[in-house]
C-alpha cells in the first residue's frame, strides 16, 4: 500500500478503508465546539442554553452541566407542546459563524474537521425534564416521549443542515450518552424502540449531505453497538470499558472503534500514588494492540490533564507506527 497522508489515514479509518498505519498522528483532528448558536452556553462557563435550560460549570472536571439545582421546565412530558419553545433556526443571524468561531483559520487541506453535534434525543429530554424524570417517562409515557422525540428530530435536523451548510465538517459527532460505568441508562429494547429510529434519521440525513457520521455515546453499551452497523453508523467514540476486541468480532470492518483509554482508572490511581510509568505504558500498550486487531481503531483523548495523560498519548502514539509491525 503506498504511504498515506495523516488527513488520508483518518478519513480512511472513518470510510472503513484500509490504511498504511493506524490513524494516530499527533494534532491531526480538528475537534470543534461552536460557539456561534446556543445548544448550551459558550466555551467553559455558567449560562443559559436557546431552551432556557440553565449549565453550571463544574470545577473537578473543568466542564459545563445542566444545573440540577434548578427546577426543571418540564414536569410532565404530556405537556412538553404546551412547555417547549423550539429556538427558530432561521432566525439566527448564521454569518456570524465566521465572526465567532474563525472556521475559515482551520487547516482543511491537512488536518480532519470533525464538528460537536451535542445534546441529542435523550440529553435533551433529561435536560427539560431532569434526569429522573426523563427516565421515568420512557416507561409511563412512551407515546408522548415519541412524540416529542419525533418534533425534535425534525428540528433537530434542521439544525444540522444549517451547521453542515455553514461549518462545512468532514465528520459530524453526533452525542447521546446512554450508559454508566456498569450498564446502560434503560434497557436495549428501550433504546431501539425509542432512541434507534431517531439516531436513525440523522444518521441519513448527514450521510445526504456528504457527511461522515461518528455516534458519540459514553458508558458501557456494548449491548446495542452491533446495531450501529445495520444503521450505517461510520463510527462509534466510546470507552474502553466496553469489550472492544469482542464487539470487533461481531461488527467485522463494518464500524469504526474512535475509543478512550480507561483514562478514569488511570487517573484515579495517579491521584492516589499508586500508578507508575511502565505500569501505565503496558497497559496501555496491550489494550492498543489487542483492540487493534483487525484495525478499525482509532483511540482518542478525554483525559483532563495530569502526567498519565501525556504518558497515555505518547504511547499510543508509539503504538499506531508499529501496529503492523508487531502483526508481522
Amino acid at each position: 500500500m503506498e504511504k498515506m497522508t495523516p488527513k488520508e489515514r483518518v478519513m480512511a479509518f472513518f470510510k472503513n478503508e484500509p490504511v498504511d498505519e493506524l490513524p494516530t498522528d499527533d494534532g491531526i483532528y480538528v475537534l470543534f465546539n461552536p460557539s456561534a448558536y446556543h445548544e448550551r452556553p459558550p466555551f467553559v462557563q455558567d449560562g443559559v442554553d436557546w431552551f432556557g435550560v440553565a449549565w453550571k460549570r463544574e470545577e473537578n472536571v473543568d466542564a459545563i452541566a445542566p444545573d440540577h439545582t434548578k427546577p426543571p421546565i418540564l414536569d410532565d412530558i404530556c405537556d412538553w407542546r404546551e412547555v417547549v419553545k423550539w429556538p427558530d433556526l432561521d432566525a439566527w443571524d448564521w454569518s456570524k459563524v465566521e465572526e465567532i468561531d474563525h472556521i475559515s483559520e482551520i487547516d482543511r487541506e491537512h488536518k480532519v474537521f470533525e464538528i460537536m453535534f451535542v445534546n441529542g434525543p435523550f440529553e435533551r429530554l433529561h435536560m427539560l425534564m431532569g434526569f429522573e424524570n426523563a427516565l421515568c417517562a420512557l416507561i409511563t409515557d412512551p407515546e408522548e416521549v415519541t412524540a416529542f422525540l419525533d418534533t425534535f428530530m425534525d428540528w433537530k435536523l434542521k439544525l444540522m443542515e444549517k451547521v453542515i451548510e455553514h461549518y462545512k465538517p468532514d465528520v459530524l459527532m453526533f452525542h447521546d450518552d446512554w450508559g454508566t460505568q456498569k450498564d446502560m441508562f434503560f434497557s436495549p429494547d428501550t433504546w431501539r424502540t425509542l432512541f434507534k429510529p431517531q439516531i436513525q434519521k440523522a444518521v441519513n440525513r448527514c450521510h445526504e449531505l456528504g457527511v461522515r457520521f461518528e455516534m458519540h455515546s459514553c458508558g458501557r453499551i456494548e449491548a446495542i453497538v452491533p446495531d450501529f452497523v445495520e444503521m450505517g453508523i461510520d463510527s462509534w467514540q466510546g470507552q474502553e470499558i466496553n469489550d472492544i476486541a469482542a464487539l470487533k468480532r461481531v461488527t467485522g470492518n463494518k464500524l469504526g472503534y474512535h475509543t478512550t483509554p480507561e483514562y478514569q482508572r488511570y487517573q484515579t490511581a495517579e491521584l492516589a500514588g499508586t500508578l507508575d510509568e511502565e505500569t501505565l505504558r503496558t497497559e496501555v500498550r496491550e489494550t492498543f494492540y489487542r483492540n487493534a486487531e483487525g484495525y478499525c481503531y482509532c483511540p482518542m483523548f478525554l483525559p483532563f490533564g495530569g502526567w498519565s495523560k501525556d504518558v497515555m498519548i505518547d504511547e499510543i502514539l508509539k503504538c499506531g507506527k508499529t501496529v503492523y509491525q508487531q502483526k508481522g
